[in-house]
């Protein structure tokens, strides 16, 4: 019978058309992106391009698992509603009677059911295999085609979670015999995937993670997390270790789940029978016991719309308890608020250490998870309030109750309203636990209530109102369920085909950020706008749901159509029409403000106009142009109406060998530049914003001019933001200003874009050697060192800072006024500030220190000063005298981005990533990031401001990579070592994610190209690994004679060949290899305990046994490792029962072992340094023999990651 009932309801799928709609939907899907992945689409939108072959396996399997998850929610009706059609449908008593056993039954219900949602997957890799032969295909996109590829993903990953999936759907539909219930589960299961992915944020954690996580892409992750393009282009997936258990456990718990349901499922009229009733007496009703006369009162019909108000509130009321009381409710409710709590637990954290819980990063927790949890249960309840008649079978009453059409459609909408106000309010409850749990007590209630309730329940509104229209064309309510949601998914997809304004995409917006600084600032208006526009449309679709909201028995669709007729009356048609003007009047409002007033590029048109540029204006690039030498400026910030008004002088001077007749100026439209020579305009270019301008008398070697211009913003609008000035906390620098020459930072720096176009291949930044570009400074190409003076005004409430000295402040007429000027030559790189400041200051030695920060952001200022003193008297004692006499960190909103910047004597810094840190002093595994990113931006006081490279690959080692070693120092100094480990941990983990998302080329250290996870992440590893291998006061050393050597040096400009030759010469023959293997080259380390003992001696001290392995590779620009040096020879080292030898490039290294006991401090169990000493090793298998003195409790090979380890976490082993 097992093969009757699977071939039964086969059969009964395969004339369902259903199933091939299903099955185009996902076809259609998975070919459109898979062709704009391809780049099919590149005619009307920005170029496609990537480095990572879009069919390449672990691509493939991302888009193939990807789309699976919208067929999660194919599974409550397809596997889910295999046993419960019979119930439905009342065939369940003679079905019952037939003679098959359970196991024909459940079986063949399940795995039939389950075949066909495996076929609709198949779909999706069918059309992923066949997009590649779409024309205006991308062939650089298009790697080889792997069958394997296809097959390990289905077999691996998909058929696998399907198949856990559709077990508990089966058994969670058959139980509670409610398909909605199904739909639930999904989005639970997809809630805890959410939940158990949060935990791999610490490193830590990953290998229990990738074990336990249901779905596998943990597991995937935990042995791809650091491939490199050339691996995610040619590996196959791997399918050993934590994989395989992971796939083995989960498969067998679907077994577990599968077997149960089987063991308790009885053919009765309840699902289960777990076991039975003592009491099995037939109980009979008597319903004649007596016979009363009721008199019944008398009723009066009130049809008037006031109780038809009442009646809509009435019955939304019931409608809405429907909803809460259904213990699937409860269940997302629950798990939400778990969701957000465990959330809560990691958000904002840096380097370990958490930030205090101010209410808006409460409100970011939750993000978009949770937020499109809350559109699938809209979706799911819109269609269940919708049908609940039809399923209660309870229509035709409800439909002969005397109510108008809109009372029962607007109490279902009002219900689901209340609904998201409760989801809402989970956050809101979430928030203020997690607040009280951390002893955080400014709640700051009305901002909740602000966000919460006023500006994203209109967001969710909107969706509700989509909703209710979509489910009422659909007799189906889960059918009508699977639209929206790939409705909602596929708008996201819209730019991908050159569709980019908001106007066009439904529910779309111009967003809105808060800050405690700014508040919501200027952007309220038009989220607002956007909203209201789209809340219009809104009122439209309700006014079509009205029309057609089924009735009676007409389901047909030419019924339906005159109904909608017949219902169009002036009651209907009115608000329809105003809300339909409404929605084209603002809609065209925007339109022409964005695309006439205002001109609005797509990106496949700024792409053009960055070709045209180069083209047109890149002969210009070399010609000789005179250089900046002093800057005048006068900025009027007008924080009330946003406007800036800047008026500045440029003193040019010819630093050339010949004299200059033309004059380029670069500058961003609404500015106004002249000369104080004779001059005629040659061209004057207002799109690309380029002018040429003739000098009557040249400029000759030596001379200078000067240069007036004007800068001004363009008024802003409720439409547009032209202004970066905003109401709290400005900062803007000077790039909004004019320039001088030709820029490259316009051109196009993809090379296949450029080929695409016509263009050259092009680095991102010259060599080390290139003489031309060595002119310049990595920061401006139109000046070396100037001298600077500025007057700044602003609102009299505000305080304006700018890099300099304040020599003169006042007052006039409202407005405050600020005179700055600095004493010395500094770098074209300045910028102001404009905020109502509170202010601390201090004192090192003769240097002033001042804090600038927003009241009730004083959490951390005494240790911002703190780390300004320590930095300024390591880095004077180690490196040269500090050129200023004062630091000045100048808070600015978190809307202005989470970083820090150090100009001149000047820090601006984010109120996110310092001002609100919750620092724990007794945690030793956290990193006092205040205190750190204060010292690195101090550090660029030397390293940028006084030692400033060129303008080619390599600038930024001399940088960034030095200021974060600098700071590096400063805070082991201050900490220890124990906040190393886990800042080099971190920063490692950063590195190597950053080279797998690297789309040009991976260069070394000491020729990096401005990749952030080059110089920032492997650029302290590798100089604080130097400053171990050679001794911290030889490295300070050379760097003292290099600073020394090129401070304030005019071009040419130093690049990283000379520092890294200053680093060799201070290293001694037995490490050259470290200056090849960790500036010149791309290096990396495999290393790993293989096995520890201990015994304790007779002496009392204790006898540790290592086995340990060290391997390391030499990877190319594209991530490809090499094993082999020039010579040729390698390393290989075979394990006893491993099917494949490990390699090695050749070693000669030394590497770090480490031995730790523990220790309690403050009744805190802390870690405690045995044995740390470095050996040096020829071979990939190594062990050693130690004897330390206390019972050690853990060892390791290089224990604190100063090597580029790609697999660190197996470093250590607890003994």
């Amino acid at each position: 019978m097992f093969g009757t009932i699977f071939t039964f309801e086969l059969k009964r799928w395969f004339k369902n058309p259903a199933f091939y709609i299903y099955s185009g939907i996902f076809f259609l899907l998975t070919l459109f992106i898979m062709a704009s992945s391809l780049g099919v689409f590149d005619s009307f939108k920005t170029t496609t391009s990537s480095r990572a072959i879009s069919n390449s396996p672990i691509a493939l399997n991302g888009i193939l698992n990807g789309l699976t998850v919208f067929i999660y929610f194919l599974l409550p009706s397809i596997i889910g509603a295999s046993v419960y059609r019979d119930f439905k449908y009342n065939m369940h008593s003679i079905l019952f009677s037939y003679p098959f056993t359970k196991r024909d039954y459940l079986l063949g219900k399940f795995f039939s059911s389950f075949l066909v949602v495996v076929i609709i997957t198949l779909f999706v890799g069918l059309a992923a295999f066949l997009a590649s032969f779409l024309p205006y295909v991308n062939e650089d996109l298009l790697g080889p085609h792997r069958f394997i590829a296809y097959i390990q993903s289905y077999l691996i990953f998909i058929i696998p979670n399907l198949f856990f999936y559709g077990v508990i759907i089966f058994s969670v539909v058959t139980i509670t015999r409610n398909i909605s219930v199904g739909f639930i589960t999904v989005i639970l299961l997809l809630f805890v995937q959410s939940i158990v992915g949060s935990f791999t944020n610490d490193a830590e954690n990953r290998y229990m993670v990738a074990l336990f996580e249901p779905f596998g892409s943990d597991a995937l992750n935990y042995y791809t997390q650091y491939w490199t393009m050339y691996e995610k282009n040619n590996n196959l997936l791997p399918f050993e270790g934590v994989v395989l258990y992971n796939r083995l456990l989960w498969f067998g718990v679907s077994l577990l789940i599968l077997g149960l349901m089987y063991r308790y499922f009885s053919f009765t009229q309840s699902a289960l029978t777990i076991g039975k009733s003592k009491n099995e007496e037939r109980i009979v009703k008597n319903n004649f016991g007596g016979i009363t006369k009721i008199n019944l009162p008398k009723v009066d019909f009130d049809y008037s719309f006031l109780q038809n108000l009442k009646t809509t509130w009435s019955l939304s009321n019931l409608d809405f308890k429907f909803i809460v009381k259904n213990w699937v409710f409860i269940s997302i409710l629950v798990v939400g608020l778990m969701f957000i709590l465990i959330a809560a637990t990691t958000a904002g954290a840096i380097f370990g250490t958490e930030t205090y819980p101010v209410t808006w990063q409460m409100l970011l927790i939750p993000g978009g998870t949770f937020g499109l949890f809350i559109n699938l249960v809209t979706f799911l309840f819109a269609g269940m309030l919708i049908h609940r008649g039809a399923t209660a079978r309870m229509s035709h009453l409800i439909d002969a109750t005397p109510i108008p059409n809109w009372v029962l459609l607007g109490s279902k909408f009002i219900a689901i309203i209340k609904m998201q106000i409760v989801l809402l309010l989970v956050i809101m409850i979430a928030g203020i636990l997690f607040q009280m749990y951390s002893s955080f007590y400014d709640f700051e209630i009305g901002h909740y209530l602000k966000e919460l309730f006023g500006l994203k329940l209109i967001h969710y509104v909107i969706w509700a109102l989509l909703a209710v229209f979509i489910q009422t064309l659909f007799k189906n309510y889960l059918l009508g369920f699977f639209v929206l949601l790939l409705l909602s998914i596929g708008l996201s997809f819209l730019p991908a085909i050159g569709i980019e304004q908001d106007i066009f995409i439904y529910n779309s917006d111009s967003g809105f950020e808060y800050s405690d600084m700014n508040g919501y600032g200027h952007g309220l208006n038009n989220y607002l706008l956007y909203k209201t526009y789209w809340l219009l449309l809104g009122i439209v679709l309700f006014c079509l749901t009205l029309l057609f909201w089924t009735r009676g028995i007409g389901q047909s669709a030419k019924a339906r159509f005159s109904d909608a007729k017949r219902r169009l009356t002036s009651k209907i048609a009115i608000p329809a029409l105003f809300a339909l003007i409404g929605f084209l009047a603002i809609g065209s409002t925007i339109y022409y403000q964005d695309n006439v007033v205002n001109e609005n590029k797509s990106g496949n048109e700024v792409e053009k106009e960055m070709v045209e540029w180069e083209k047109k204006y890149k002969k210009y690039q070399n010609q000789p142009q005179p250089r900046i030498t002093d800057i005048k400026v006068d900025v009027d910030l007008f924080p009330e109406e946003r406007n800036f008004i800047a008026k500045g002088t440029y003193t040019l001077k010819n630093k050339t060998k010949v004299a200059i007749t033309n004059l380029y100026i670069n500058h961003s439209g609404e500015t106004e530049v002249s000369f104080n020579v004779k001059n005629k305009v040659i061209s004057k270019d207002t799109i690309y914003n380029f002018d040429i301008y003739k000098l009557e008398k040249p400029l000759l070697p030596g001379a200078s001019i000067e240069m007036k211009f004007v800068k001004k913003n363009k008024p802003n609008t409720l439409f547009t933001d032209n202004s970066p000035v905003i109401y709290n906390g400005t900062f803007i620098n000077n790039s909004m200003f004019p320039s001088i020459g030709y820029s490259d930072q316009g051109e196009l720096t993809d090379d296949d874009v450029r080929k695409k176009h016509g263009l050259k291949p092009k680095d991102r930044m010259p060599s080390p050697t290139d003489s031309i570009a060595r002119k310049n400074t990595y920061i401006s190409n139109d000046s070396d060192w100037v001298t600077f003076e500025t007057t700044v005004s602003t609102a009299g409430d505000q305080t304006a800072i700018a890099p300099g000295y304040l020599t003169k402040k006042w007052s006039k007429d409202g407005r405050n006024y600020f005179h700055y000027k600095m004493d010395r030559p500094m770098l074209n790189f300045y910028a102001f500030n404009s905020g109502k400041y509170e202010v601390k200051k201090d004192k090192w030695n003769d240097v002033n220190i001042e804090i600038y920060y927003h009241k009730g952001h004083d959490y951390n200022v005494d240790r911002m000063i703190s780390g300004v003193k320590k930095s300024l008297d390591y880095y004077t004692k180690n490196f040269s005298p500090y050129q200023h006499k004062q630091v000045r960190i100048i808070e600015f909103p978190r809307t202005g981005g989470g970083f820090a910047q150090s100009f001149a004597n000047t820090i601006p810094f984010s109120e996110a990533i310092g001002f609100i840190a919750a620092v724990d002093d007794e945690d030793k595994e956290a990193v006092d990031f205040p205190f750190s990113v204060t010292s690195h931006e101090v550090a660029h006081q030397w390293w940028a401001h006084q030692v400033i490279g060129a303008n080619v690959q390599g600038a930024t080692l001399l940088s960034e990579s030095l200021s974060e070693y600098s700071s590096l120092k400063v805070l082991e100094h201050t900490y220890g070592k124990s906040q190393m480990r886990k800042f080099l941990k971190d920063a490692l983990d950063s590195y190597l994610q950053g080279r797998t998302f690297e789309e040009k080329k991976e260069q070394p250290l000491m020729y990096n190209e401005n990749q952030q996870y080059i110089h920032y992440n492997k650029g302290s590893l590798v100089l604080y690994a130097l400053s171990d291998f050679i001794g911290e006061k030889k490295m300070n050393d050379a760097l003292k004679n290099y600073i020394s050597k090129v401070a304030y040096q005019e071009a040419p400009y130093t690049n990283s060949i000379e520092l890294v030759n200053e680093l060799r010469a201070a290293t001694p023959d037995s490490l050259q290899y470290v200056i090849n293997d960790m500036f010149e080259t791309i290096t990396l380390y495999d290393n790993r305990i293989e096995d520890v003992t201990s015994k304790k001696l007779p002496n009392g001290k204790y006898e540790v046994k290592i086995n340990f392995e060290v391997a390391k590779y030499k990877a190319n620009d594209d991530g490809k490792r090499v094993f082999k040096d020039k010579n040729g020879k390698t390393l290989t080292y075979k394990k006893k029962g491993e099917k494949y030898a490990i390699e090695s490039y050749p070693l000669n290294d030394y590497v770090e072992i480490g031995i730790f006991g523990e220790q309690t401090i403050k009744d805190k169990k802390t870690e405690k340094e045995l044995y740390l000493k470095k050996v040096k090793v020829n071979k990939i298998d190594n062990s050693v023999t130690i004897i330390v003195n206390e019972n050690p409790i853990e060892v390791g090979v290089d224990p604190y990651n100063k090597l580029i380890d790609t697999q660190s976490d197996d470093n250590r082993r607890k003994i």
